[in-house]
């Protein structure tokens, strides 16, 4: 589950005044297949952690209208205890769930059809520690997580035949202190970045061929902000590291270029101000949206790859409710997807159309009412 103080793999931060989104529904919640869809069978495959439940929900998402539609046999058990950081590998054959409690990894196959998961032969596999982010390595072959306490990077080898994960030699990497929070693997799978908010300190690796990590020296820190969330630019030009305060504050997003050694340097007039307690961002088609658990809002900002800057998009920051937790795209950047866990337990999935400029408006019907309460990560098609 994100934190501001740390999350597991982001996952995971006031400034502005909150606006409220123009366009659709903003109501307590609505019903499955509103707004277009109906019952319909196909649609773009999202899937929710489910914390509480040791599960993972799975819906569908119908691509003309956003509507978020449940699929038979939702929520799957993941055999393991609080199910938090989701991962896809390349190919988007198997859906890779770290749980926390009981520290190991559940790999499900998908139908990407109807959303459905099975379990697939031998998961969930031992973790070796407790991965609160985690991600596949773009080429599918590697998979790495990230613990908090105690500090270390964990990795696996993936086989995406059969999506059995087998421990990577000479890890768990131990990290220097305790609290880690953001990881981060670059487009090109060159480079592994995490975060400590604790140590307001990025530490970067270089990714062998083997899967082994390199250190890459020396540690960035960020000019003004303790960094808990990590993400990249499209082209992996530029790290984005979202700051949630710590013991420099700074409810900020800091921006660096990226050499091709890996090495960071901070762009001019970073940080760029937020909302309140930000746990989480994405990057889409020259858009930097970030979550802002206690603003309950989305900033967003468009991005100029020539400068490095950011500047906010008319309309932001976005009302999205009540402690959201996660942000996802879908649907080929159609939509933007978030989860919230609401002020008693009580959770939505709220669904926003993406518009030319990156502007949002939530779909008819969103928030969405899920079929597990206190939904926690999300991760989409």
């Amino acid at each position: 589950m994100n934190k501001p103080g740390f999350t597991g793999i982001v996952l995971l931060i006031s400034s502005f005044t909150l606006v409220s989104c123009g366009g659709g529904s903003s109501g307590s919640g609505g019903g499955f297949g509103s707004g277009g869809g109906g019952g319909s069978s196909t649609g773009t495959p999202v899937y929710v952690s489910n914390s509480s439940g040791s599960s993972v929900s799975f819906y569908l998402l119908n691509g003309t209208s956003g509507a978020l539609q449940p699929s038979t046999g939702s929520p799957a058990v993941t055999g393991g205890s609080s199910p938090d950081s989701l991962a896809l590998d390349p190919a988007k054959k198997f859906l890779l769930v770290s749980n926390i409690s009981s520290a190991n990894i559940s790999v499900f196959s998908v139908n990407s059809t109807t959303a459905a998961l099975t379990p697939v032969s031998g998961s969930p596999f031992a973790a070796g520690g407790s991965a609160a982010k985690l991600f596949v390595h773009p080429q599918g072959k590697f998979v790495y997580g990230l613990s908090s306490t105690p500090a270390e990077i964990l990795a696996y080898s993936f086989d995406s035949t059969t999506g059995a994960l087998a421990p990577l030699t000479g890890f768990p990497l131990s990290l220097s202190t305790s609290g880690q929070s953001g990881l981060a693997i670059s487009p090109n799978g060159q480079f592994l970045y995490t975060s400590n908010p604790n140590t307001n300190l990025i530490t970067g690796f270089s990714i062998g061929t083997t899967g082994a990590l390199t250190q890459l020296a020396p540690t960035t820190s960020p000019s003004k902000g303790s960094p808990v969330f990590l993400t990249f630019d499209s082209s992996g030009s530029f790290l984005f590291a979202v700051n949630a305060g710590g013991t420099l504050g700074g409810l900020s997003v800091s921006k660096f270029s990226i050499s091709a050694s890996g090495a960071l340097t901070e762009v001019t007039g970073s940080p760029t101000a937020v909302g309140t307690a930000p746990v989480a961002a994405v990057f889409l088609q020259g858009f930097l949206y970030v979550l802002n658990q206690t603003s309950g809002t989305i900033s967003a900002f468009a991005f100029t790859t020539s400068t490095g800057q950011l500047t906010e998009l008319k309309g932001s920051p976005f009302t999205v409710g009540t402690r959201p937790v996660s942000l996802t795209t879908a649907a080929l950047g159609k939509f933007l997807i978030a989860t919230t866990t609401g002020s008693s337990g009580s959770g939505t999935i709220a669904v926003f159309s993406i518009a030319a400029d990156g502007t949002l408006t939530p779909v008819t019907g969103s928030p969405f009412t899920p079929d597990t309460a206190a939904p926690n990560q999300v991760l989409a098609f």
